[in-house]
C-alpha cells in the first residue's frame, strides 16, 4: 500500500510559504540545495497545480477553519479537502444543485444534530475528488456519487479511492482524501513559523 503524507498546521502563514516548508520537509533529505525556488508552483486553467522544477512531486492543498493542510506523494497525483463543520443555510439548494441523487438521500438521511457532519462530510469527498482531477467545481460535480467510499469511484474517466479521515487535535473538520489508489495516511503537524 502506498503512502500520502499531510502535513496541517493552524498557522497564519500565507499557503504558499507554507507549502513551500511542508514540501522541503517532505522531500529531505532528497531536496537539493536550490532552495525555495525549487518548490514555486504553476497553476495552469483547468490542470492541478504543480512544481515547476519538481513535477514528480505531487500535492494538493486545502484550507479551512483557520487549518491549512496539504496531501504528498511521490507516486500519483492526490487530491485533498478539509472542511470545518458548520451549518449550511442553504443546504438544500446545494443538495439539488451540486450532489449526486445517492449523495443527498445520504445526507438527508442523517439525524438532524448531525446533518451539518454528513453534508460537509460529502463536500469534503467530493471536492477532493475534483481536485484530483485538476478540474475544480463545474457541471459535472454532481455526476459523480461518493456516497460509498469503500468502493471506487468513477470520477471524469478516472477511477479513484476516496478516505475519510482526521487530523489530531483538529476535531471540529471533516477531511478527504483521493487518490488513484488505496493508501495510508500519515499526518504530520507543521511547526508554526518553521519552528
Amino acid at each position: 500500500m502506498k503512502t500520502v503524507t499531510v502535513f496541517h498546521t493552524a498557522s497564519g502563514e500565507s499557503s504558499d510559504a507554507l507549502l513551500r516548508r511542508a514540501a522541503a520537509l517532505f522531500t529531505a533529505p532528497c531536496a537539493d540545495a536550490s532552495g525555495p525556488a525549487l518548490f514555486d508552483t504553476v497553476r495552469e486553467p483547468g490542470k492541478k497545480p504543480f512544481f515547476a522544477r519538481c513535477p514528480e512531486l505531487f500535492f494538493s492543498v486545502s484550507h479551512s477553519g483557520g487549518v491549512w493542510a496539504a496531501a504528498f506523494s511521490r507516486d500519483f497525483p492526490v487530491g485533498l479537502d478539509i472542511q470545518k463543520i458548520v451549518t449550511v443555510r442553504s443546504m438544500e439548494g446545494i443538495l439539488r444543485r451540486f450532489f449526486h441523487p445517492a449523495e443527498r438521500e445520504a445526507v438527508l438521511a442523517a439525524p438532524d444534530p448531525d446533518r451539518p457532519r454528513a453534508f460537509c462530510r460529502m463536500w469534503s469527498r467530493k471536492e477532493a475528488a475534483v481536485k484530483l482531477s485538476g478540474r475544480g467545481i463545474d457541471n459535472g460535480f454532481s455526476a459523480f456519487d461518493a456516497s460509498d467510499i469503500a468502493l471506487p469511484v468513477p470520477v471524469f474517466g478516472e477511477t479513484v479511492f476516496l478516505t475519510d479521515f482526521s487530523l489530531p487535535g483538529r476535531g471540529e473538520l471533516v477531511c478527504a482524501l483521493a487518490a488513484p489508489v488505496q493508501t495510508r495516511i500519515e499526518t504530520v503537524l507543521l511547526a508554526v513559523g518553521g519552528e
